[in-house]
């Protein structure tokens, strides 16, 4: 009989010499080895997918938003509208005052920030370069609402910004395109806004995560990542139009 070392099966190189048997033994054996080579080696060329399916009817954003935003006429001289140009970006409200007149003067947050810690940055009182304010949602999946104040000398708006609530997607795990088995070598969870796949701790893991077709509302980000990790890939998602449903589809699989 054959003495392994090691516990791993795939690790031939720390198999001992048989023990002196006789050459009918030793053929039997050569044939048995050979029968369990092939299975491994089987074993190692097989592949493992999955398909996830996320699909939701609830208003949905991803966790650093790009809000909404509504521009009023502030509190001094009519004029405010056409003197502050405001735009949004991802967790972001630009004020750029026009090249004209007694620029920025001021900007502030009005009353109390729901659900949201607001960053003005330091800027020259007078600057009609564009001030960018950010702000990070103190729990990503509930909605933001807050007010700024931009004012000049003579003239000044409010601008509300706001975020729509994230909800937790639902997900439906099928079998991929390859050999089966890519259920249970894959877990999947679903976050605010958020898709985490999992690779078990063993095999090849994620070699690939894509996105199959085209998403329907919404704009999905797939992480970079060292293919063949074990470790959680956090994949987010932003939507577009938070009153309508998304539905994406991935795929991830092993080599």
């Amino acid at each position: 009989m054959s003495i392994i070392r090691s516990l791993n099966p795939f690790d031939w190189k720390q198999r001992r010499k048989p023990l002196s048997v006789s050459p009918a033994y030793q053929s039997e054996n050569k044939q048995g080895e050979k029968k369990m080579k092939k299975y491994l080696i089987l074993l190692l060329m097989l592949t493992c997918a999955v398909f996830l399916t996320n699909t939701t009817a609830k208003a949905q954003t991803q966790n650093v938003c790009t809000p909404t935003t509504i521009v009023s006429e502030g509190d001094l001289f009519p004029g405010g509208l056409a003197s502050f140009g405001v735009t949004s970006g991802p967790g972001s409200v630009t004020v750029d005052h026009v090249n004209a007149g007694t620029g920025l003067q001021s900007l502030t947050v009005v009353g109390t920030p729901t659900n949201a810690t607001v960053n003005i940055p330091p800027f020259t009182p007078g600057t009609t370069a564009p001030v960018v304010v950010t702000f990070t949602p103190t729990n990503p999946g509930l909605a933001v609402d807050f007010t700024l104040r931009a004012a000049s000398t003579f003239h000044a708006i409010f601008i509300r910004v706001r975020c729509a609530e994230t909800c937790t997607p639902s997900t439906t795990v099928t079998e991929g395109d390859l050999f089966p088995g890519g259920i249970i070598s894959f877990g999947v969870t679903g976050g605010p806004g958020t898709v985490t796949v999992d690779h078990v701790n063993a095999g090849t893991g994620l070699q690939s995560l894509t996105v199959v077709g085209t998403p329907v509302n919404a704009v999905v980000n797939i992480p970079a990542f060292t293919p063949g990790t074990t470790a959680p890939v956090v994949v987010t998602f932003f939507v577009p139009d938070p009153s309508q449903p998304v539905d994406f589809t991935l795929r991830a699989d092993s080599k």
